[in-house]
Parts: structure tokens; C-alpha cells; sequence
């Protein structure tokens, strides 16, 4: 394990923590024993190396999460059942959900361990794409002065929406205020830093997207790119859905920026 890289230890330890954490919530809810009795601690080291385990012998267990998107799903489901719970119980559309808000806490931890597992995963894969594939081109941009501004100004009234939701309005459950101020602070923290030099890397599956002095990777699959247009030294990437807003940075100060915009073009045509 620790001859590995180490974006493939970090997803090791990261979906070990999953399973252990999956594992523990399961039994403790089936046993209604506390989360710190021997049969809980026990069962989430077992899950623990279970997932170790489990990561270090499936080479194509990052691929499977990331091409099934079983990743969106760990980290994204607890977040949607902690808002279904949040807007039935307010609303009166769920009258008894007493069981609901029990397993509060246990999505909200899910929730941030499955973003965990989100990021090392994305990194990991970002890895193996680059020691497996071609790389067709690449290229460091800033974003347009445009898109960064509209993405500035979608952080950054995002942010405060989320940020009053969890301070002011009276929400049922209790641990989403503090998960609604937390996702608040990252959307501002993003405004910020949004404007940053990226690390451009097309291979034969997608794009890498690396923001400088950062680790988080972003992949944007091949089937995601609709078509390229290049004018004026701006780039711009249509995406499908469910990304309505085109990607656009600036190639201006790249001396081959017309031979990586006829890459693009290619590669999104097929050819």
C-alpha cells in the first residue's frame, strides 16, 4: 500500500473510512446499541480494513465509482435526504418523521465522508488517466473575465443564501444548520480564489481540470463536451446537462493557442 502513489493512498484510507463509517451506522441502528460500544468499534474496524482492503486489491475500483458516478451517490444522497427530511417535516407532507430525524446525524456524517471520498477519488482517477493515457494536449488558462465574473457573483449570492439559511430560518434539523452555514463558507471561500491559473489536461477519456496550488482535480467526461468555439483568444466549452453554463478561459498568452483550440475541436468532433 505505501509503494503506491499517494492520491491512491489517500482513496484507500478515504473508502476505508467510508465503509467503516457505513458499517458502524448500519449495525447501530440494527443493534440500538451506542455508537461507542465494543460491537460498534469492532464492526467499524472490520469495515475499515475491509475497505483497505477492498481498495488495494480492485485496481478498477476507482474507474467503477467514477464511471458508474456510485461516488455522486455516497455524497450526494445523505446531503438529498437531509433536505427531503428537512422540507416533509416543514411542510407537514411527512407527518411522523421522528425516524427520519433520528438518522440525522448519521447522514450528515455520511454526507461529509462521502465528500471526502468525492475528492480522493477524483484525484486518484486523474492519476491513472495520466499514466494510462495519451495526453492529447494541455495547456495552463485563467478564466474569462466574463464567466469569472458571472461564477464570482453565482459564489458568492449562493454562498449568502446558505449562510442566512443556516443562521436564520428556523430549520427543523438541527445539524443541516450547520451544514447549510458550512457549504456557505466554501461557495464564498470559492468567489475568491475562483480566479486562479488552471492546469489543463486532455486525454482520450475527458479534460483534468487542476486549479493551481491547489490537490483538487476535476474530470469533465469526453460524452460531457458538445463543441468548441475559439475567438478572440477565449475558449469556450459547451458541456451537457446538466451543466447549462459554457466553461470559457483565456488561451491569450499561450503561444500554440490556436493548435490547442484545433485540438479540442477534433477531439470533440471525433475525428
Amino acid at each position: 500500500m505505501f509503494q503506491r502513489p499517494v492520491q491512491h493512498i489517500f482513496f484507500d484510507l478515504a473508502f476505508g473510512v467510508y465503509t467503516a463509517i457505513l458499517a458502524l451506522v448500519v449495525v447501530a441502528l440494527l443493534t440500538s446499541t451506542h455508537y461507542l460500544s465494543r460491537i460498534s468499534l469492532a464492526t467499524a474496524c472490520f469495515g475499515f480494513l475491509l475497505g483497505v482492503a477492498l481498495a488495494v486489491a480492485r485496481d478498477n475500483l476507482i474507474e467503477l465509482l467514477v464511471r458508474t458516478r456510485l461516488y455522486l451517490a455516497a455524497s450526494l444522497g445523505p446531503l438529498l435526504f437531509l433536505l427531503i427530511t428537512d422540507i416533509g417535516t416543514s411542510s407537514g407532507v411527512i407527518p411522523d418523521a421522528n425516524l427520519l430525524q433520528d438518522l440525522t446525524d448519521e447522514a450528515l456524517l455520511l454526507a461529509i465522508t462521502g465528500l471526502i471520498l468525492y475528492g480522493t477519488t477524483m484525484n486518484c482517477y486523474a492519476v491513472i488517466l495520466q499514466q494510462n493515457e495519451d495526453v492529447l494536449t494541455e495547456w495552463f488558462g485563467r478564466a474569462d473575465t466574463r464567466y469569472l465574473r458571472f461564477v464570482r457573483i453565482l459564489s458568492f449570492v449562493s454562498g449568502l443564501v446558505f449562510l442566512a439559511s443556516g443562521l436564520m430560518l428556523p430549520i427543523s434539523i438541527e445539524p443541516a444548520q450547520g451544514l447549510f452555514a458550512s457549504i456557505g463558507g466554501v461557495l464564498l471561500a470559492n468567489a475568491v480564489i475562483v480566479g486562479k491559473t488552471r492546469h489543463y489536461t486532455l486525454v482520450e477519456s475527458g479534460l483534468l481540470v487542476k486549479r493551481s496550488g491547489t490537490l483538487a482535480t476535476r474530470f469533465i467526461p469526453r460524452q460531457q463536451l458538445r463543441s468548441v468555439e475559439y475567438n478572440e483568444d477565449v475558449l469556450t466549452l459547451h458541456r451537457g446537462f446538466p451543466w447549462p453554463v459554457p466553461f470559457r478561459c483565456r488561451l491569450g498568452p499561450i503561444p500554440d493557442s490556436e493548435s490547442v483550440a484545433y485540438s479540442l475541436q477534433k477531439y470533440v468532433d471525433g475525428d
